[in-house]
């Protein structure tokens, strides 16, 4: 088994080499967009980070992006998504290995996340990528530029802006599982102002969430007094999705501008409950959920002294609705059916400016002020104390700085620092320094960062029935260094990254508390890595590919934790070794076919048995899933496209019991005007 958890990366590995060797005879890579905002929080070019980022473009945005914004990010190196049960059900993302609530995500530049759950981690299966213009990926700790959260690196989703000339797009798309998704966008404007609105709906039949298409036995219930094998399975547990997004810009003067944009997403889905002690409960129709997510800002934007300083002063707005409605869910003197509610909100203002200091740089600048609340509900709600709803907020006011500077036009240098205090918390500061350096002639760039990173204690840690109010900010610190190369006259591209990260003070739940105070900083860890991408055209312009591998050792520093994974494993759900090949095939005229290899090694997963009554460690199968798309240009207004999902009908899973689609074929039209 250990043997055959390396196989796909062998194959990654091996299609990595392959690719970068067959790449030399020549071939014409397609390229990065040229400006990213997140590495630096300004408009500036790829070539001039130091940071490792990604960037995602709308085009290939479009190709997944009916279902969700998770698996958009599956084939990108060092991001692992795990999804429980199909389309719209709860989906994390890891970055490098940190855990989900330490990835931070931003709609435009707007932090968003649900502040009621546990660690704060948003919930990738409610997002729809309704009208986004590119996703930008930041790899490493980020802290000294956002703040929070942004431990194991930072996801900015960045909706499309409006021009002056008017575009109009409306999609629809059917397939496997009763899946219907339809999008519409428009956008439009003049010399003063312009808009861009878009709007994303689809409903799948899905498939039973727990059990499906797992070949073992599988024994559910309580983990007390009952235990029996899984129910048979209903014929579905259907979603219900959809997302509704708006930019608007408007040019008060030369020098003055206002951006306002919105974002409404959400879903409605059945889901199954193995903790029933109940057989009936398991698959009951009262288990289902719904879920809100609503962001806003207004960004004043102003250029003063001959445009040697620019500012922008946003005020911003995010809230998240969740109701769960499941079986013996609540306790008093015996357990019942109940609704749970959560509703979590961060607002707050923002400021910062960037300074030209001509020979000597840029100077970035700013402070922060944020207030995060939480409450939740339940009903019915008895009387006997078993449940202490939470009225919780804390504000945090940050302040930070950035120093960029070119040195020999080929040098690029940033230096940068935060400090954020929370009002009747901690106060935590952290630092980034990165480095690039670009040898023009040889198309290369040699990269190195180093910095800190932390997340602050969440409210439910905090404030809950089990929250411990002293705890301390989680904290990390990294280093990276790596090289991009261009050959063959940029027909190769071609990228290396090697990364340490070391994470303490990490916050754990006493298995064995009741009461309050269960939450403790004690838990270390260690993940260091080597991400390698490739992107070349093996013909030019008939056959392009690009290939990823990432090596991520992950490992847990402490035997105390709350699963028990034993000091030195790898931490739960991240493969020591995943990877992707795609190959894109464009030599007939208006046709462009792509087979899409993804492959994830061996992890460990957890599982409560309901036979030991304990929870013990899993092992999750590697895999390779093939996928394949298709579109097909008709006119300059009308597209045609689909794509075969798991053409092999691979069984594998996400998480332990937890069922994912056979192969799947999907279809759909697209017209624009």
């Amino acid at each position: 088994m250990f043997k055959a958890a390396f196989r796909p990366a062998r194959r990654a590995a091996w299609a990595f080499a392959v690719l970068s060797a067959t790449s030399a005879l020549g071939a014409r890579a397609d390229e990065l967009p040229e400006i990213v905002i997140t590495a630096d929080r300004v408009e500036e070019p790829v070539g001039q980070t130091g940071a490792s980022v990604t960037v995602i473009p709308a085009s290939d945005i479009a190709k997944y992006g009916t279902k969700g914004v998770g698996d958009v990010l599956r084939d990108v190196a060092g991001v692992d998504v795990y999804e429980q049960g199909g389309v719209g059900t709860v989906t994390a993302v890891r970055l490098r290995g940190a855990n989900p609530g330490q990835t931070l995500v931003l709609i435009d530049g707007v932090r968003v996340g649900d502040p009621t759950s546990t660690d704060g981690a948003l919930d990738f299966g409610n997002l729809s990528a309704v009208d986004v213009e590119r996703i930008e990926i930041l790899r490493g700790p980020q802290s000294a530029l956002y703040g929070s959260d942004a431990m194991g690196g930072v996801i900015n989703i960045i909706t499309r802006k409006g021009t002056k000339t008017p575009h109009r797009n409306v999609t629809v798309e059917a397939g496997s599982y009763g899946t219907l998704s339809t999008r519409a966008t428009m956008s439009g404007g003049d010399d003063a102002w312009t808009y861009s609105l878009g709007v994303n709906l689809l409903h799948s039949d899905g498939f039973p969430r727990y059990g499906y298409r797992v070949d073992r036995p599988i024994f559910v219930g309580n983990g007390y007094s009952v235990y029996f094998p899984l129910p048979p399975s209903p014929a579905d547990d259907p979603t219900d999705k959809g997302g509704l997004s708006g930019r608007f810009a408007y040019k008060l003067s030369q020098d003055v501008s206002i951006d306002a944009g919105f974002s409404l997403m959400g879903n409605a889905l059945r889901f199954d409950n193995p903790y029933a002690a109940v057989a009936s409960d398991v698959f009951s129709h009262y288990n289902h959920s719904q879920a809100l997510i609503g962001d806003g800002f207004v960004r004043a934007n102003v250029d003063s002294f001959g445009g040697l300083l620019h500012s922008q002063l946003t005020t911003f707005d995010n809230v998240t609705d969740r109701n769960t409605w499941e079986t013996e869910q609540c306790y008093d003197t015996a357990s019942f059916n109940c609704r749970l509610g959560y509703v979590g909100e961060r607002y707050g203002a923002e400021y910062q400016g960037d300074l030209k200091l001509g020979g000597f740089g840029d100077f970035i600048f700013g402070a922060r002020n944020e207030t995060e609340t939480a409450r939740t509900s339940q009903s019915p709600n008895p009387d006997d104390g078993s449940f202490t709803p939470i009225r919780a907020q804390q504000i945090t006011n940050s302040v930070f700085a950035e120093h960029r500077l070119t040195l020999f036009d080929r040098l690029d240098l940033t230096l940068g620092g935060r400090v954020d205090a929370i009002e009747g918390g901690q106060t935590f500061d952290t630092w980034r320094a990165t480095a690039a350096y670009r040898i023009g002639e040889t198309g290369t760039k040699l990269r190195a960062s180093a910095g800190t990173g932390a997340k602050a204690p969440t409210l439910y840690q905090r404030f809950s029935q089990y929250g411990t109010p002293g705890l301390l900010p989680e904290h990390s610190f990294s280093v990276e260094g790596g090289i991009d190369q261009k050959l063959f006259n940029d027909r190769l591209s071609l990228s290396a990254t090697v990364f340490s990260s070391d994470y303490k003070d990490l916050i754990q739940y006493n298995d064995s508390c009741w009461t309050s105070d269960c939450y403790y900083n004690v838990s270390r860890a260690r993940v260091r890595g080597v991400e390698l991408s490739a992107e070349a055209a093996l013909a030019p312009g008939v056959l392009r590919a690009k290939a990823t591998y990432t090596y991520d050792r992950a490992e847990n520093l402490d035997f105390a934790n709350p699963y028990d994974i034993d000091a030195g494993s790898q931490l739960y759900r991240v493969p020591r070794n995943s990877g992707s090949l795609s190959l894109i095939y464009d030599g007939v005229a208006k046709l462009e076919l792509e087979p899409r290899l993804t492959l994830v090694g061996q992890r460990i997963d957890y599982y409560d048995n309901p036979v030991t009554f304990t929870s013990q460690n899993v092992t999750l199968a590697a895999y390779a899933k093939l996928d394949v798309l298709a579109n097909y240009k008709v006119s300059d207004n009308l597209a045609a496209f689909a794509r075969i999902e798991n053409l092999t009908d691979t069984r594998y899973e996400e998480v332990y019991n937890y069922g994912t689609a056979g192969r799947s074929y999907y279809a759909g039209i697209s017209y624009s005007w």
